[in-house]
């Protein structure tokens, strides 16, 4: 507990003293403030008397207290609504991020689902070539195979002209022996 100590103040012409328990620069201060005050009263109002002064003095110093209580008042309902007022921006910035977590969830749920269906399609291109290969293997192998029928067709027919031919000349040969036979025997 601090000691006990005696100040002495000279406020408005008037010597006095004051017991103070520490923190003697701030009753001074005080001091000083009301001093000032009443020095600013008396030299308003140079033919008033002490008491009068010392009562302007306090009035103007209440005055001052009750604005500043009222501007503490105003300034704590000012923060009041700031605080609400931040509340609400941090409960809009909380539901921002949760919807914000959540698109991202689903962005990367697409992200891969696109990274999988690119996949598939890459795989799907290159059945899709290698059918087109397969075809156009296809397509050459039936071409090569209707040349060979259309040849083989040429062939057969040619051989149809031979065999025709054949028989034509076998045939006109049986007629003739067949005649010569009939000539022997007659």
């Amino acid at each position: 507990m601090p000691e006990q100590t005696i100040m002495e103040l000279r406020i408005l012409d008037t010597e006095f003293n004051l017991k103070a328990k520490g923190n003697e620069e701030h009753i001074r201060h005080v001091s000083d403030y009301v001093n000032t005050e009443l020095e600013r009263v008396k030299t308003a109002n140079p033919f008033t008397n002490h008491i009068r002064i010392a009562i302007l003095g306090c009035m103007n110093i209440t005055e001052r207290l009750f604005i500043a209580e009222e501007e503490i008042r105003t300034s704590e309902e000012s923060k009041a609504k700031e605080l609400g007022a931040i509340n609400l921006v941090k409960q809009e910035l909380d539901s921002t991020k949760t919807v914000l977590n959540e698109e991202k969830e689903k962005y990367e749920a697409l992200a891969e689902e696109k990274e999988l269906m690119q996949k598939e399609l890459d795989e799907k291109n290159d059945l899709l070539s290698q059918y087109r290969e397969h075809l156009r293997q296809s397509k050459i192998e039936s071409e090569t195979t209707r040349k060979t029928i259309l040849d083989l067709q040429n062939q057969l027919f040619e051989s149809q002209i031979e065999l025709v031919k054949a028989n034509k000349n076998h045939m006109e040969k049986d007629i003739f022996k067949n005649i010569e036979d009939k000539m022997k025997i007659d």
